[in-house]
């Protein structure tokens, strides 16, 4: 596989040409009233920002394709090349947002997702992080961000990563958010998800997880009851004050006996799934109730 450069559209500056244009104009912001002044070094700031986030960009995005070259033909080992991945999808995601472009951090936590857990890269994971690459590539590049409608398009167009093999289930056009810090149980739920043909878009962070789903809101979400910084039952609280995830489907996970105290305190509507022999039953009671079968 030949890797590729993210190529400068036809008319566009490289990064040295962009900051001279940014720069140009400061000499004529002397004769300017104050407020004008401030005004047009804002805009300059951001511009610059901007600028230098797309250049940025552009080339973690290259080193991203050399290292799936790499790894694919043996040059570097997996798990070098693995924790590159992850090192680069990581700071994208954090970066996209601050930067105006949010779609692209949605894109690379999708990615981070789904190189999380590898064990080997195969001719298939090739082509689904490449997918992720040209989507991320192709985000950097437009200067008018898309849309809500447009962003969920594209986020529900990428590839998906089951853990065993899915030819026999019916995949279905369901995201469900999972929040939980814990590997073990973000492993045994997702199993279960993608067992009913769902895809599971997995957050550790609950504070990071207020931000996804208000941005793009799930077909449902999730949550451990117990995590630090939030629980789940504060994050539960909190999405269902927020008018756009309002009305999104909502469970929480829990080791929990039914008549511990703690449980009354759930929000009516809410459903419950034990971690406990009952697992597999409370889940497809949770899909069954709220109809996402």
């Amino acid at each position: 596989m030949a890797h590729r450069r993210v190529p400068l559209k036809r008319g566009q500056k490289s990064r040295r040409e962009s900051r001279s244009v940014v720069y140009s104009g400061c000499n004529q912001l002397t004769a300017l009233p104050f407020a004008m002044v401030a005004k047009h070094s804002e805009d300059d700031m951001e511009d610059r920002l901007r600028l230098e986030f797309v250049d940025d960009a552009r080339d973690r995005l290259q080193r991203m394709y050399e290292t799936v070259e790499r790894v694919g033909k043996g040059i570097i080992p997996f798990l070098q090349g693995i924790a590159a991945l992850s090192t680069e999808a990581h700071n994208l995601k954090g970066c996209g947002t601050a930067f105006g472009y949010p779609a692209v951090s949605l894109v690379a936590h999708r990615l981070e997702d789904y190189i999380t857990g590898l064990t080997s890269l195969n001719a298939r994971h090739i082509v689904d992080i490449d997918t992720y690459l040209d989507r991320a590539a192709a985000l950097v590049e437009r200067f008018e961000q898309p849309d809500l409608a447009e962003t969920n398009r594209i986020l529900r167009s990428l590839p998906v990563r089951y853990i065993f093999e899915v030819k026999d289930v019916e995949v279905r056009n369901v995201e469900v958010m999972l929040v939980t810090p814990s590997k073990v149980v973000a492993r045994k739920v997702s199993m279960e998800l993608a067992a009913c043909g769902f895809r599971p878009i997995r957050v550790q962070d609950p504070i990071e997880s207020i931000s996804l789903a208000v941005r793009m809101p799930p077909d449902m979400l999730i949550a451990s009851m117990v995590m630090d910084g939030l629980s789940g039952l504060d994050l539960i609280r909190g999405l269902q004050a927020i008018s756009v995830t309002r009305k999104v489907p909502m469970a929480l996970l829990t080791s929990l006996d039914l008549d511990n105290i703690v449980l009354r305190e759930i929000p009516q509507g809410v459903g419950l799934i034990r971690l406990g022999p009952d697992f597999s039953e409370d889940v497809a009671s949770v899909i069954t109730r709220f109809n996402l079968g």
